[in-house]
């Protein structure tokens, strides 16, 4: 096997490279299944993290809509190499290899906005939540009206 990294190997013209390999396969793999995630999380269908978790489901919907973009990328450039059109070279092993560096990138930025933003963000959240529950003391104390008498009853004559 050549070295992936040499500049000929990921600039080769499509006709002297094979489509399938190893690393194509995982590559197809992988960014299948992450588009697909990421369209799951960012429509939500039946709100079923929104219900459980708003906050939550606002910075998992701000990571998926990274996602799309980054796996929706990776896929166009794939479907050039797959479809064996060599226009603009966007066929070339190096935009694979790009895109993948992106995933990097990508999931770097997932693990920061979960880790260092949602997480101090939820605490925060859970405090305000338990002071508010055993705050709840009336503003004012509800006032009671004099009871009614009932109304006599009719005495039948």
């Amino acid at each position: 096997m050549r070295n992936p990294f040499d500049w000929d190997y990921l600039t080769a013209p499509l006709w002297q490279t094979p489509t399938w390999g190893p690393f194509s396969i995982a590559f197809v793999t992988v960014y299948v299944i992450g588009f697909l995630a990421c369209l799951w999380i960012y429509n939500d269908p039946r709100r079923l993290i929104r219900k459980r978790d708003p906050l939550l489901a606002e910075f998992l919907q701000r990571i998926a809509g990274w996602g799309l973009a980054v796996f929706g990328v990776g896929l166009f450039f794939f479907l050039f190499r797959l479809g064996r059109i060599s226009a603009f070279n966007l066929s070339m092993r190096i935009w694979l290899y790009l895109s993948a560096l992106s995933f990097l990138v990508w999931l770097l930025y997932a693990g920061h906005v979960l880790y260092r933003v949602y997480r101090p963000l939820a605490r925060q959240r859970q405090e305000e939540l338990r002071r508010k529950q055993y705050a709840r003391i009336p503003k004012r104390a509800a006032r009671r009206l004099p009871r009614a008498e009932p109304p006599a009853a009719k005495q039948s004559r």
